[in-house]
């Protein structure tokens, strides 16, 4: 098991918060499962239900801790096309979302229930369907400027079924749609309930894949794929009213499903890439907040200029010790690591004339405990 702890700083309102995230990689998934891009579960983490996308069988598996497939269940008597979230109600039943929407330009779009899943006794269920149109949805698809149909997070809350946008726009605006429908069969027509900003761009980093609730302790996440936006202390479904924090996660990848359990227990999966030969595990994240005693000194642990850079970084330690182990690494935005530097100044000037134009991450790694911290930079010419 690969266990990183990972110290982070993030804004919100006026208040600086550290946030010690424990991100534990738990296995690797069945090949059958290397681009899960949904994850729920019916019994609090014991075991998870998930589903492939793409081209892969109509089926959903149930896993447990160990990626052990436990079972596998037939969808039949409806198309697939493209499935992007799982999530289930306190009744023991599962919605599938079928609104995978890349090109903004479906009129098909499902979310098919399954009922009782865990009381079939065959390996095959025929679903409910739900049906459903954007009412704000004129053409297929809109203009590069409004493409914001595409679809990969849903949540069951509180007898409703919300989902959360993800933006293609161009240029990007940032921002994701929560729509809300019955949690019962039936064509329906949405329209927008809220917004939220997720950041200025660029989209890879910045568009929603996934979402999760944790209804007792009020919690809801949105991901991306090297970032969740973590919101609490909001009333009834008005979660965008809340507060809000965005928290970095250790690498980037293509991570598309998130389940919320108990005490503070988050579970990912990420797709797997051929390439770069990253992805396709299921992770375990629990996290802890305290408030700074003294903000401003965090916030500047580590500072970086200029960023976008065109030929070389400036880094600033203040809290540099020459007694202890520090180290930079500068990755690439898939979590590769490009270039390792010991620290032995306060201020490293870094020569990047080397590095193709695009965004990086810069990791800072010290003390005995391996605290991280993370920063991003962009280079260009």
């Amino acid at each position: 098991m690969k266990t990183f702890i990972i110290f982070l700083t993030f804004l919100f309102s006026t208040s600086l918060l550290a946030q010690n995230l424990s991100w534990s990689q738990l296995c690797k998934l069945d090949t059958r499962l290397e681009s899960s891009s949904g994850l729920t579960s019916l019994n609090d983490g014991q075991t998870f239900w998930t589903h492939a996308d793409n081209n892969s069988p109509a089926e959903i598996y149930e896993i447990d801790v160990n990626c052990n497939i436990l079972k596998i269940l037939k969808i039949t008597g409806v198309p697939k096309r493209d499935w992007e979230e799982i999530t289930a109600d306190t009744n023991g039943n599962l919605f599938l979302g079928d609104f995978g929407n890349n090109n903004n330009n479906r009129k098909d779009l499902q979310i098919y229930i399954l009922r009782n899943v865990e009381q079939l006794t065959t390996d095959s269920i025929i679903p409910e369907i739900i049906q459903f149109t954007y009412g704000d949805q004129s053409a297929f698809p809109p203009n590069a400027a409004t493409r914001n149909f595409d679809m990969e997070a849903m949540i069951w809350y509180h007898d409703s079924l919300h989902l959360f946008s993800k933006n293609r726009t161009d240029p990007f605006t940032g921002l994701t749609y929560q729509y809300r429908l019955p949690d019962q069969a039936g064509s329906y027509t949405l329209f927008p309930i809220d917004s939220f900003k997720t950041g200025n761009g660029p989209m890879l980093f910045y568009w929603v894949t996934a979402a999760a609730i944790q209804p007792l302790a009020k919690e809801l996440v949105l991901l991306s794929h090297d970032r969740m936006w973590f919101f609490d202390q909001f009333e009834g479904s008005q979660f965008f009213k809340g507060r809000v924090r965005e928290i970095i996660l250790p690498s980037y990848t293509q991570k598309e499903a998130v389940f919320a359990g108990s005490n503070a227990h988050w579970y990912f999966t990420d797709e797997y890439n051929n390439t770069i030969r990253l992805g396709g595990n299921l992770y375990k994240a629990s996290l802890e907040t305290s408030a700074l005693t003294d903000s401003e000194a965090q916030d500047k642990e580590m500072q970086i200029w200029p960023n976008p850079l065109r030929n070389s970084l400036e880094i600033l330690l203040p809290h540099f010790k020459n007694t202890e182990f520090e180290q930079l690494d500068i990755l690439d935005i898939a979590g590769k690591c490009l270039i390792q530097i010991t620290i032995d100044h306060a201020q490293m000037h870094i020569p990047l004339e080397g590095l193709s134009n695009g965004y990086y991450i810069l990791r800072k790694t010290s003390g005995k405990l391996k605290k991280q911290i993370f920063r991003y930079f962009c280079k260009t010419e």
